[in-house]
């Protein structure tokens, strides 16, 4: 088992078996509003390394790149914790701040650059790019 990880409230634990495939920041517009602070930080991995205990809600919409994206959370608490999108199948997005020890992560490129608030630190000698 490579992490372990859980909502706020427990009632949504998770196991990942192997490390990531890759890891990021995003400053979208919709990882924005969905953590409430200026950016979302994921590690991806795949998606059958993945092992759920509970439930999670799911909420679905359409990025501006035309994917559509699942995003999960708990029901109780409200904790983001999954990421999907059609255009990458196989392949999964953790919340960082889900797990129970994040200090492995270290993020390989920043998502949607140029929408980063000016109050949200930059991350130097990380790789830009100004979309997906």
């Amino acid at each position: 088992m490579f992490a372990t990880g859980r909502c706020l409230c427990g009632t949504i634990s998770f196991t990942v078996a192997e490390p990531p495939i890759r890891m990021a920041q995003c400053h979208c517009e919709d990882c924005r509003r969905l953590t409430g602070t200026g950016h979302i930080v994921q590690a991806f991995f795949k998606t059958d390394d993945l092992t759920v205990s509970g439930q999670p809600a799911v909420f679905e919409n359409v990025a501006d790149s035309g994917s559509e994206r699942r995003r999960s959370f708990c029901p109780t608490c409200g904790s983001t914790l999954f990421s999907e999108r059609n255009t990458a199948p196989g392949v999964i997005g953790i919340a960082i701040g889900a797990f129970d020890n994040s200090d492995w992560f270290n993020p390989a490129m920043v998502l949607y650059a140029g929408q980063r608030p000016q109050w949200d630190p930059e991350l130097p000698g990380i790789e830009a790019h100004e979309r997906m």
